[in-house]
Protein backbone atom coordinates (compact mmCIF):
# COMPACT_ATOMS: atom_id res chain seq x y z
CA UNK A 1 0.00 0.00 0.00
CA UNK A 2 1.06 3.17 -0.99
CA UNK A 3 1.55 5.94 2.64
CA UNK A 4 0.50 9.67 2.20
CA UNK A 5 3.96 11.06 1.92
CA UNK A 6 4.65 9.19 -1.59
CA UNK A 7 1.37 9.50 -3.41
CA UNK A 8 1.28 13.51 -2.20
CA UNK A 9 4.90 13.67 -3.97
CA UNK A 10 4.19 11.38 -6.74
CA UNK A 11 1.31 14.21 -7.63
CA UNK A 12 3.33 17.26 -6.86
CA UNK A 13 5.77 15.23 -9.58
CA UNK A 14 2.83 15.04 -11.49
CA UNK A 15 1.59 18.85 -11.20
CA UNK A 16 4.90 20.23 -12.04
CA UNK A 17 5.26 17.78 -15.08
CA UNK A 18 2.00 18.75 -16.36
CA UNK A 19 3.16 22.71 -15.69
CA UNK A 20 6.11 22.11 -18.20
CA UNK A 21 4.35 20.41 -20.98
CA UNK A 22 1.95 23.36 -21.18
CA UNK A 23 4.77 25.32 -21.01
CA UNK A 24 6.37 23.57 -23.74
CA UNK A 25 3.49 22.90 -25.78
CA UNK A 26 2.40 27.00 -25.68
CA UNK A 27 6.06 27.93 -26.18
CA UNK A 28 6.94 25.70 -29.41
CA UNK A 29 3.39 26.83 -30.79
CA UNK A 30 3.16 30.44 -29.70
CA UNK A 31 6.77 31.06 -31.33
CA UNK A 32 5.90 28.76 -34.96
CA UNK A 33 2.44 30.87 -35.25
CA UNK A 34 4.61 33.85 -34.60
CA UNK A 35 7.12 33.73 -37.19
CA UNK A 36 4.69 32.22 -39.55
CA UNK A 37 2.73 35.29 -39.35
CA UNK A 38 5.37 37.89 -38.89
CA UNK A 39 5.09 38.84 -35.37
CA UNK A 40 8.48 40.82 -34.54
CA UNK A 41 11.24 38.93 -32.02
CA UNK A 42 10.61 41.39 -29.09
CA UNK A 43 6.87 40.37 -28.75
CA UNK A 44 7.74 36.89 -29.02
CA UNK A 45 10.05 37.36 -26.55
CA UNK A 46 7.15 38.91 -24.34
CA UNK A 47 4.62 35.99 -25.23
CA UNK A 48 7.24 33.50 -24.17
CA UNK A 49 7.77 35.24 -21.17
CA UNK A 50 4.17 35.26 -20.31
CA UNK A 51 3.58 31.72 -21.14
CA UNK A 52 6.87 31.13 -18.82
CA UNK A 53 4.80 32.95 -16.30
CA UNK A 54 1.86 31.28 -16.68
CA UNK A 55 3.40 28.10 -16.74
CA UNK A 56 4.60 28.51 -13.25
CA UNK A 57 1.41 29.97 -11.97
CA UNK A 58 -0.20 26.67 -12.99
CA UNK A 59 2.35 24.79 -11.16
CA UNK A 60 1.87 27.06 -7.89
CA UNK A 61 -1.68 26.83 -8.03
CA UNK A 62 -1.58 22.86 -8.43
CA UNK A 63 1.07 22.49 -5.54
CA UNK A 64 -0.97 24.17 -3.18
CA UNK A 65 -3.61 22.46 -3.95
CA UNK A 66 -1.85 19.19 -3.69
CA UNK A 67 -0.08 19.71 0.12
CA UNK A 68 -3.64 21.21 0.95
CA UNK A 69 -3.12 24.70 1.74
CA UNK A 70 -5.76 26.48 -0.58
CA UNK A 71 -9.38 25.53 -1.06
CA UNK A 72 -10.85 24.57 -4.45
CA UNK A 73 -13.28 27.77 -4.45
CA UNK A 74 -9.81 30.07 -3.81
CA UNK A 75 -7.68 28.41 -6.15
CA UNK A 76 -10.35 28.60 -8.92
CA UNK A 77 -10.76 32.27 -7.91
CA UNK A 78 -7.22 32.74 -8.58
CA UNK A 79 -7.04 30.29 -11.32
CA UNK A 80 -9.96 33.18 -12.77
CA UNK A 81 -8.55 36.37 -12.57
CA UNK A 82 -5.21 34.96 -13.94
CA UNK A 83 -7.42 34.06 -16.97
CA UNK A 84 -8.40 37.35 -17.71
CA UNK A 85 -5.27 39.46 -16.49
CA UNK A 86 -3.78 36.72 -19.68
CA UNK A 87 -7.04 38.03 -21.57
CA UNK A 88 -6.74 41.74 -21.35
CA UNK A 89 -2.82 41.22 -21.97
CA UNK A 90 -2.84 39.11 -25.30
CA UNK A 91 -6.69 41.41 -26.28
CA UNK A 92 -4.54 43.66 -28.94
CA UNK A 93 -2.75 41.16 -30.55
CA UNK A 94 -5.68 38.81 -30.83
CA UNK A 95 -7.91 41.73 -32.04
CA UNK A 96 -5.22 42.10 -35.16
CA UNK A 97 -5.30 38.74 -35.66
CA UNK A 98 -9.34 38.24 -36.02
CA UNK A 99 -9.46 41.27 -37.85
CA UNK A 100 -6.48 39.98 -40.71
CA UNK A 101 -8.48 36.49 -40.96
CA UNK A 102 -11.73 38.99 -41.90
CA UNK A 103 -9.95 40.95 -43.91
CA UNK A 104 -8.38 38.08 -46.11
CA UNK A 105 -11.11 35.83 -46.11
CA UNK A 106 -13.30 38.28 -47.59
CA UNK A 107 -10.45 39.27 -50.28
CA UNK A 108 -10.88 42.73 -49.62
CA UNK A 109 -6.87 43.53 -49.90
CA UNK A 110 -3.92 41.87 -51.71
CA UNK A 111 -0.28 42.27 -52.43
CA UNK A 112 -0.05 45.11 -55.22
CA UNK A 113 -3.29 46.94 -54.74
CA UNK A 114 -3.05 50.46 -54.28
CA UNK A 115 -4.79 51.87 -51.36
CA UNK A 116 -4.86 54.97 -49.22
CA UNK A 117 -3.91 55.33 -45.49
CA UNK A 118 -5.87 58.23 -44.37
CA UNK A 119 -3.29 60.40 -42.80
CA UNK A 120 -0.19 59.13 -44.45
CA UNK A 121 -0.86 59.14 -48.15
CA UNK A 122 -1.76 56.96 -50.86
CA UNK A 123 0.93 53.80 -51.99
CA UNK A 124 1.12 50.44 -52.59
CA UNK A 125 0.40 47.14 -50.47
CA UNK A 126 4.59 45.36 -50.24
CA UNK A 127 3.72 43.09 -47.46
CA UNK A 128 0.90 41.58 -45.98
CA UNK A 129 0.77 39.69 -42.33
CA UNK A 130 -1.87 38.37 -40.00
CA UNK A 131 -1.45 41.22 -37.69
CA UNK A 132 -0.63 43.97 -40.01
CA UNK A 133 -0.18 45.16 -43.99
CA UNK A 134 3.29 47.13 -44.99
CA UNK A 135 2.42 50.51 -47.57
CA UNK A 136 5.08 51.75 -49.90
CA UNK A 137 3.93 55.40 -50.57
CA UNK A 138 3.79 57.90 -53.12
CA UNK A 139 6.94 59.51 -51.34
CA UNK A 140 8.71 56.78 -50.55
CA UNK A 141 7.75 55.90 -47.02
CA UNK A 142 6.94 52.05 -45.76
CA UNK A 143 3.64 52.49 -43.66
CA UNK A 144 3.14 49.65 -41.32
CA UNK A 145 -0.78 49.60 -40.26
CA UNK A 146 -2.11 47.20 -38.08
CA UNK A 147 -5.32 45.06 -39.16
CA UNK A 148 -7.35 46.61 -36.27
CA UNK A 149 -7.34 50.06 -38.40
CA UNK A 150 -7.66 48.99 -41.51
CA UNK A 151 -11.46 46.93 -40.14
CA UNK A 152 -12.12 50.50 -38.55
CA UNK A 153 -12.56 52.32 -42.18
CA UNK A 154 -8.93 54.26 -42.13
CA UNK A 155 -8.08 52.22 -45.31
CA UNK A 156 -9.17 53.16 -48.72
CA UNK A 157 -8.47 50.32 -51.12
CA UNK A 158 -8.71 51.61 -54.75
CA UNK A 159 -8.14 48.01 -56.80
CA UNK A 160 -10.53 46.17 -54.97
CA UNK A 161 -13.16 47.69 -56.39
CA UNK A 162 -13.74 45.87 -59.47
CA UNK A 163 -12.62 42.32 -58.04
CA UNK A 164 -15.70 43.22 -55.39
CA UNK A 165 -18.16 43.86 -57.16
CA UNK A 166 -17.71 41.05 -59.32
CA UNK A 167 -18.08 38.72 -56.11
CA UNK A 168 -20.95 41.19 -55.07
CA UNK A 169 -23.14 40.53 -58.58
CA UNK A 170 -22.29 36.86 -58.26
CA UNK A 171 -23.42 36.29 -55.20
CA UNK A 172 -26.74 38.65 -56.12
CA UNK A 173 -27.69 36.77 -58.87
CA UNK A 174 -27.74 33.77 -56.92
CA UNK A 175 -30.62 35.56 -54.62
Amino acid sequence: MVDLSSRVGLELVLVIGVAFLVWYVLSISVIKVGRRVGVSRAQLVALRKAIHVFAALLAIIGIVNVVGLGSELELLTVGGLGVLIGGLAIEGIASSFVYGFFAFGEDTLRLGDIVEVLGAGKGSVVKVNLRNIWVRTDNGALVVIENTRIEHGRLLNYSAAERLEKRFDSKKSIT
